[in-house]
Order: C-alpha cells, then sequence, then structure tokens
C-alpha cells in the first residue's frame, strides 16, 4: 500500500524475519521508498539469527502513485 501511494507510513515494533520483509523492502525501495530501523540505518540481510529490529517504512510522499 505505501508503494502504490495509498499509505504513508508503517512502524514494525514486533518481530519479523529477514524473508519476511526483504519482497516488501525491494517492491517499496524500487518505488522510491525507505525502510529503516529505529536507529536510522537501512534494515540490512545476511545477520546471525536472519531476525529484524524494529524498523519505520515509508513512501516518497503525497502526490505520487505506482501503476
Amino acid at each position: 500500500m505505501i508503494a502504490a501511494g495509498e499509505a504513508d507510513l508503517y512502524p514494525r515494533f514486533g518481530t519479523t524475519m529477514e524473508w519476511d520483509t526483504a519482497a516488501g523492502q525491494a517492491i517499496l525501495e524500487a518505488a522510491g521508498g525507505r525502510v529503516e530501523t529505529l536507529a536510522g540505518t537501512s534494515l540490512a540481510y545476511g545477520k546471525p539469527g536472519l531476525k529484524n529490529e524494529s524498523f519505520l517504512a515509508w513512501g516518497r510522499g503525497p502526490g505520487y502513485l505506482i501503476e
């Protein structure tokens, strides 16, 4: 929904694993959005244990739309 311009922000504070987020992050970033940890770093992959930290995902802002 963020990549399509239908939502602005997705905060995730619960546990996710790398396989839960990889495809969505790729789509969102291809659409100009971002996924970052609460520390402001890009959500990384290949971590020991494959567990993600809490993160925020957001789009480019109002007025864009991916067809």
